[in-house]
Formats: C-alpha cells, sequence, structure tokens
C-alpha cells in the first residue's frame, strides 16, 4: 500500500512535466526568421521582406530600388494574411501599402536594406503599419 502512494506521486509529478509547454509569446518574428535558416550564420544573404496584414481590409505591396524600379509587387493581400518571404538586392529600398479604401491612408517607408537584414511589414487593426524597423540576420 505505501508503494502505491508513491508510485502515485511520481506519476502526478511526470504527467505536470509533461503537461506543461512553451509560452508561445516568447517566439516572435525575428525567432521565425533566425530558426527558418536553420540557425546557420546569414553571409551575404540578399535582404527579404514580407507583410502581416492583421487589418481590416485587403492591401497591395509594392518595393522599388534606388532608382525607381519595381522589384516587388504582391497585390491583394487579405485581412488576416501574411505573405511569404520575398527577396531582393541590397540598397535604398522603398517599401508601399496601398489600399482602395478611402478612408485608410496609404503608407511609404524608405528604408537601406543590406546584406542580413529582414523587415516584417505588420498592419494593426486599425489598418496602419506598426512596424518600421528591420532586423538583422
Amino acid at each position: 500500500m505505501r508503494n502505491l502512494l508513491k508510485v502515485t506521486q511520481l506519476l502526478c509529478l511526470v504527467l505536470m512535466l509533461f503537461a506543461c509547454t512553451p509560452d508561445s509569446e516568447l517566439h516572435d518574428s525575428t525567432t521565425e526568421v533566425a530558426l527558418s535558416s536553420n540557425n546557420d550564420p546569414c553571409v551575404d544573404e540578399d535582404p527579404i521582406t514580407r507583410v502581416v496584414n492583421n487589418g481590416t481590409i485587403p492591401f497591395d505591396f509594392k518595393v522599388y530600388n534606388a532608382i525607381g524600379e519595381e522589384i516587388i509587387f504582391i497585390p491583394n493581400i487579405p485581412a488576416n494574411s501574411t505573405t511569404s518571404w520575398a527577396s531582393f538586392e541590397p540598397g535604398e529600398t522603398l517599401f508601399i501599402l496601398d489600399s482602395n479604401d478611402p478612408v485608410v491612408y496609404d503608407d511609404k517607408v524608405e528604408i537601406q536594406m543590406d546584406t542580413c537584414m529582414a523587415y516584417e511589414i505588420e498592419i494593426d487593426s486599425n489598418n496602419t503599419i506598426v512596424s518600421y524597423t528591420p532586423i538583422n540576420l
């Protein structure tokens, strides 16, 4: 009978250990980008970008290089969706989000993007950009 009580306590302890899960809030987009590259150090890789649309309307996403050439165009990004990562050549880069909604202002962000950089553009529930800083990979 005494052994049954010890086994029950041990079983409860084991169940509690396996029931614990990591907090998903600890994993942000920076961690996701780093993990997606298999933890290899970034060496002279082209910069990347994507859009996280947490807004209520679709957006068109355009990226232009320093001489005004459109290098990325992703039309009609639906609300509550995320695009795939897109790569482009380093340099002065203009990011543009357009919408057809007259109440929502279009937004432009110009950033010097170098190798091994990522820029995740996040749109909040008010249909405005809330991220203006790229990260180094």
